[in-house]
This record gives structure tokens, sequence and C-alpha cells, in this order.
């Protein structure tokens, strides 16, 4: 029988176990994204029959996948624990990693990324419910902006590492998701505690999820391809896939006795513009995310490790910014660091509107954009999650997460595909890259707006991160 003090040592083991894992699963999430972004034109030189618009799928595949069954996911780790639905995760990821890597065209690839999406779905909601559930509530939003930094920290180092992989090869930027994975999975099943579910409570709305996934992608897929191809009658099919799917889950969202979108929870004070907001800025944040790859290899003619290299300032950024903000920010709340971070990071796109050529010119023009952008990511994205997860109840923190990184992934999609719709309508020109950065400025600035309204709205927002 264990004493007191030996229960006690046991459940702080537990808790550094869980936050460990918890930041490795983060960190590994987050480098794939980083490090795929960087091998992108090195896909596309590889496997045969590749142009920008299908490139942008091995992104936009997994972000789809992600928002759709983030919720589902959610839901499914409050059924029925939130460390089965994690491990299920890694297992899933690790395993759709290897199959990205063995990928011989890019169609495959896209369906491995897809796989991939759907384990990344079930890490992100679970990975941020394990660290709610064995942190004490005061710690609660110093922990989520600790997992936001942890992704920050991959950011940070991805560009470099997976320019370094790609000059071996750019399958390795899959694999090298294997090591940590298994890690993580080994952690989790010796160290991680269960945390009880909800047996009681019903099965998650699968229909729904399919619904939210035809919506999204039909909606990215129309983004991308009208300006290209027109209003044929193919793109107006995609057009009332996009209308009907999203009506259809509205409706069952409001008539289903359990349905995958909580209305106790969307409609709780202040989450809606929570969502808006993360929206808003997590297209920005695509935007910039894949257009400084593909101008510095496309425009600047960099190398991949050079890329990386030229790159890492910006997510470097965010890691120093969330420290200096655990100094100084104890008396402001989140939401007015969101909305400096919206301005800040709109500054920084505007300038590379203003001072952007074709010719190389890094620390006049991109360096000074990915500092002062990369500040504004500090400043804004953990601050966003922390923002809207203080507005959700613990019992409901899968759900509630769940929308938050839907959001944050279908603003990502969002992102991306008015990167590539800009991109071909200008033939790949400067101007393209100018249109771009000038939406994702605006979307800071819409994040601003929108934190400011939050703030006026919502004074129960928590300080002190």
């Amino acid at each position: 029988m264990l004493r007191r003090g030996d229960t006690a040592l046991q459940e702080q083991r537990q808790a550094t176990a869980t936050t460990a894992v918890v930041l490795i699963a983060n960190f590994m999430c987050n480098l794939d994204l980083w490090v795929v972004n960087v091998a992108v034109t090195a896909i596309g030189k590889d496997l045969p029959g590749s142009t920008l618009d299908g490139l942008s799928w091995v992104i936009n595949g997994y972000a789809i996948a992600i928002a759709a069954l983030l919720i589902v996911s959610g839901r499914s780790a409050d059924r029925y624990g939130v460390r089965r639905i994690f491990q299920a995760g890694l297992i899933v990821f690790t395993a759709a990693s290897v199959l990205c890597a063995a990928a011989p065209d890019l169609a495959i690839l896209i369906a491995a990324r897809v796989a991939q999406g759907v384990g990344g779905a079930m890490i992100t909601t679970a990975s941020l419910s394990l660290l709610l559930g064995t942190t004490a509530p005061d710690r609660r939003p110093h922990a989520v902006r600790n997992w936001a930094a942890v992704g920050a920290l991959a950011a940070a180092t991805g560009p470099t590492i997976g320019g370094l992989l790609v000059t071996l090869d750019w399958r390795w930027v899959f694999l090298i998701n294997l090591p940590i994975g298994i890690a993580a999975i080994l952690i989790t099943a010796r160290r991680v505690p269960r945390l009880p579910g909800q047996q009681g409570a019903p099965h998650p709305d699968l229909l729904s999820a399919l619904l939210l996934s035809a919506a999204v992608a039909a909606l990215i897929g129309l983004i991308v391809e009208v300006p290209s191809v027109g209003w044929t009658a193919a793109t107006i099919v995609v057009g009332a896939i996009v209308v009907l799917a999203t009506a259809a889950f509205v409706w069952r969202s409001r008539v289903h006795r359990n349905p995958l979108i909580d209305p106790s929870v969307v409609t709780r004070k202040g989450f809606p513009l929570a969502n808006v907001a993360m929206l808003a800025f997590s297209a920005a944040f695509g935007i910039m995310l894949l257009s400084n790859s593909l101008w510095l290899q496309d425009v600047w003619h960099y190398g991949p490790v050079l890329t990386g290299m030229a790159m890492a300032p910006g997510p470097l950024m965010v890691p120093i910014t969330t420290a200096v903000l655990r100094r100084v920010g104890t008396r402001i709340r989140p939401v007015t660091w969101v909305a400096w971070g919206g301005a800040v990071f709109a500054a920084g796109m505007l300038w590379g509107v203003l001072m952007r050529t074709g010719h190389p010119a890094y620390f006049a023009v991109l360096f000074p954009q990915l500092v002062v952008g990369g500040i504004g990511v500090g400043l804004a994205m953990g601050n966003l999650l922390a923002t809207g997860a203080s507005m959700v109840p613990q019992t409901q923190s899968g759900a509630g997460t769940g929308v938050l990184n839907t959001a944050r992934q279908v603003g990502s999609s969002l992102g991306v595909a008015v990167l590539v719709t800009a991109l071909a309508t200008t033939g790949q020109s400067v101007r393209g890259y100018e249109l771009a950065w000038l939406v994702a400025a605006a979307a800071g600035l819409a994040t601003t707006a929108l934190a400011m309204w939050l703030r006026s709205r919502s004074r129960a927002v928590p300080v002190g991160l």
C-alpha cells in the first residue's frame, strides 16, 4: 500500500512524463509541417506530373483531414479517455509517415498525408486535453503557452532540419517521425496516467464529420481551381457541394441528439469570436509559411539548406517572444497580446510588399519581415489558444480545443489556397506573392480588430499566462 508521500511522488512523476510526451508529440506534428513546406519544391521535381496545384494538396490534404476530425477526436477523447485517443493517434501518424516516405507518386503521397492528418487530429486534441487534465487550474494557461511554444521551437528548427534532410532525399522529412513517434508511443504506454472518459456519453456524430470534410475540401478545391479553369460544369458541381454540405452540417448540428459541435460549447460567451480570430490569423500564417519557402527557392533560387537557414529567424522569434511574455505579461490579458500580435504580423507582411525584389536582398528585405512576423506569431498564436481554452469547461476541453484547432487548420488551408490562387493567376510572378502578402496583412489586422472586440465583450478572460 502506497503512503501519501509515495502517491504524491508517483502522481508528480506521471504529470512530468505526461508533459514530456505531450510536448514531444506536439514537436513532431509541428516539425512535420515545417519540413514538408521546405520539401515541396524537391517533391515536385522528383514525382512525375507534379504541378503547384497538386503539390498544394500535399499540405492541404493533411490540414483538411485534421480540420475535419479534430472535433470528432476531441469528442472521442472526452468519451473514451484522452490517453487512448492520444496513443492511437501516435500509432496512426507514425505509420502514415512511413507510407509518405515510400510513396511512388503524388496521388499516393497525398493519400498518405491525409492518413497522417487523421493521426495528427487525434494527437492534437488529446495532447492538449492530457496537458490540461494533469495541470492545476491556475497553471493551465501557462501550460497552454508552453504547448504552443514547443510547436514554435519545432518551427524554429524545422526549416533548417528540412533543408538538411532534403539534401539527402525528401523522403527523409517523413522518416524522421519514426524514432520520435516510437519514443512517444513507449512513454505513453508506460508512464502516462489514464484520465477517465465519460463512458455514458453517446458516440460522436461521424456523418457530421464527413459533411464537414466535404465542405472544407470542396471549398479549398474551389478557391484553387476556379481562377485557372473558370466556372466550368465541374467547378459548379464543387460549388454546389460546398453549399449543400455546409447546409446539411448546420442542420444536422441543430437537430441531432448528439451534434458534432455541442451548441453549449460554440455559443459560450466570446468563444465564436475567438474562433474567427483564429481562422483569420491562421490564414495569414499559412500564406507566410509556404510563400517564404517558394519565394526563396523559385524566385531567389536558394538551395534547400540555405532556404531552411534563411527561414529560421522567423519561427525562432516565436519561442523568444513567448519567453519574454512570461516575464512582462503577468498583468496583461492574453487577448490584448493577440491584438498586438495581429498588428505586428501585418506590419511584417507589409514590409515584404513594399521592399521585395526579384533579386536576392536577404538582410534588407526578408530578414526584417521574418523577425517582425515571427514576433507577431509569438504574441498572437499561443494567446489565442489560451483565450479560447479558458472559455470552455474542463469536462468539454476535448471538444472545445477541437473547435479551436479546427479553425486553425481550416484557416491555414485557406491561406495556402489563397497563395496558390494568387500565384496561378499571375503566372507565379512577384505580383502574385505581393497579392498574397496583402491578404495576409489584411487578415492580421482583422485579427487585431476581432481581439479588441473580444476584449470589450469578455471581461472574464484571465490574465497571467
